[in-house]
């Protein structure tokens, strides 16, 4: 994800501020996911381009429209004269201006479906814009649960090393009362070493899914981002075909491919003008004298007003193979929008299905992970009183750290495939989706 480096800059030296008292480095800052996709949607890259693209297409309605209304020209020309013509002009230059109005009263459907045709462009920006603020929130939301993810990882090799370090020192004591063997010791300090190993590695992972949603949202890397919340199961009561329905009616994407199609035909339409004729409005005014803006040449002082009709009869076909052109456009238009219907789907579908895979994963290793908890005391108690080995102690004690990151695995799974699941339905940042999605059915009503 990009992000816009002076906003990030400025935010940098805002957070120093608020989290260091007035240092100047960016220290410790505690977040709630809203916090850091808001963050985001202030600073991206990919937003500003899509606001770009929608800023154009803006200016390009107002070029259609315009397109449509009068226009005035001046035309000025200073040259030596002689001969015939100007036996009786006195001089030796003639100046010239010409002043002319025309307006379009009849364009083929030119003006009127260029204007369409912009304001379907403009529409489908703004859906775009909305679309790309959608990924955002979900590439921030991802990098948001790896944090929680990795932290829980932290903390469960960090409990697990001190549990090993315990049972190290209750083995050590067994070892100088002589109940126990030499070997129990070493087995135990290997187990602890591999456990601190994991802690390392799960350490560097947080710093690492730190740093990479600090990025994601315009942070500097090497600010202490703390998440203010912990992975949670919530349960999701929407059905799968809900779901399908409400990414049909909202994905701002997919109408976007509706607007296109609709746009690509109001090219077509405008192509058309070619093949027909067009009538224009037209007033002229005529000046010219010996020197600029002077009337003294009576032969070059004249005014017309009236109709100009222009129709290319013959072209060589160039009218009918840009209409050719455009309906090959609409034709691709059509096979984007059937894509994108299926693309919805499938997104959909996925992002359900491994939610729904994740919350009986959840169940599942909710309950093994209890039976883990509870045959690890068992095991420890048993190694206390002198019934049970060491080595049924470390068995029991890796089962209990499989089993806890297994259960972490199937929650981080969950609310990232929640996240996904509200990114493939289209659920809103800013825009809401319906006005268009009655105007786009609105117009294909009309053009039935």
């Amino acid at each position: 994800m990009k992000f816009s480096r002076k906003k990030g800059l400025a935010a940098a030296v805002l957070l120093s501020l608020l989290t260091a008292g007035g240092t100047v480095s960016a220290e410790r800052m505690d977040i709630t996911l809203d916090d850091g996709i808001r963050m985001a949607l202030e600073r991206n890259y990919d937003i500003e381009e899509s606001a770009a693209d929608l800023d154009s297409a803006y200016w390009g309605l107002r070029e259609a429209r315009r397109n449509g209304g009068p226009k005035v020209s001046w035309s000025s020309g200073a040259a030596r004269v002689g001969g015939k013509a100007y036996e009786d002009w006195s001089h030796n230059g003639l100046y010239s201006n010409q002043f002319s109005m025309t307006m379009p009263l009849y364009s083929g459907g030119r003006v009127e479906n260029n204007i369409k045709a912009a304001e379907l462009g403009l529409s489908g920006a703004e859906l775009i814009l909305e679309r790309t603020k959608q990924n955002i929130r979900d590439v921030v939301s991802s990098d948001y649960y790896n944090i929680l993810k990795c932290r829980s990882e932290v903390e469960v090799y960090q409990e697990s090393v001190n549990n090993l370090q315990a049972h190290l020192d209750n083995v050590n004591s067994k070892l100088r009362a002589g109940v126990v063997a030499q070997k129990d010791v070493l087995s135990s300090e290997v187990s602890l070493a591999q456990e601190k190993l994991q802690l390392v590695t799960a350490t560097n992972n947080l710093r690492v899914a730190t740093a990479t949603f600090n990025n994601d949202v315009g942070l500097p890397t090497e600010t202490e981002t703390v998440p203010r919340e912990q992975l949670k199961y919530e349960l999701y009561n929407f059905t799968l075909p809900e779901c399908d329905e409400y990414a049909m009616l909202h994905r701002p994407d997919l109408f976007q491919k509706h607007y296109n199609l609709q746009q690509k035909k109001a090219e077509m339409e405008a192509a058309k003008s070619g093949m027909r004729p067009k009538v224009d409005a037209a007033v002229s005014r005529n000046i010219g004298g010996s020197s600029p803006f002077k009337t003294d040449s009576v032969n070059s002082d004249s005014w017309s007003a009236g109709i100009n009709l222009n129709w290319d009869i013959w072209d060589s076909g160039i009218a009918a193979a840009q209409v050719n052109r455009k309906k090959a456009a609409v034709h691709r238009a059509e096979a984007e929008l059937k894509d994108m219907i299926n693309d919805v789907k499938l997104d959909v579908h996925t992002a359900y299905l491994n939610m729904r895979a994740a919350e009986e994963n959840i169940n599942t290793m909710s309950e093994a992970l209890a039976k883990a908890q509870e045959d690890y005391r068992i095991e420890v108690v048993r190694y206390n009183a002198g019934v049970g080995t060491n080595l049924e102690v470390m068995d029991a004690e890796k089962k209990l750290v499989s089993a806890k990151g297994d259960y972490i695995s199937a929650l981080y799974k969950y609310n990232i495939s929640k996240a996904n699941l509200d990114t493939a339905m289209g659920v809103p940042v800013d825009l809401d989706v319906e006005p268009y999605r009655q105007a786009m059915e609105n117009s294909e009503k009309k053009g039935e």
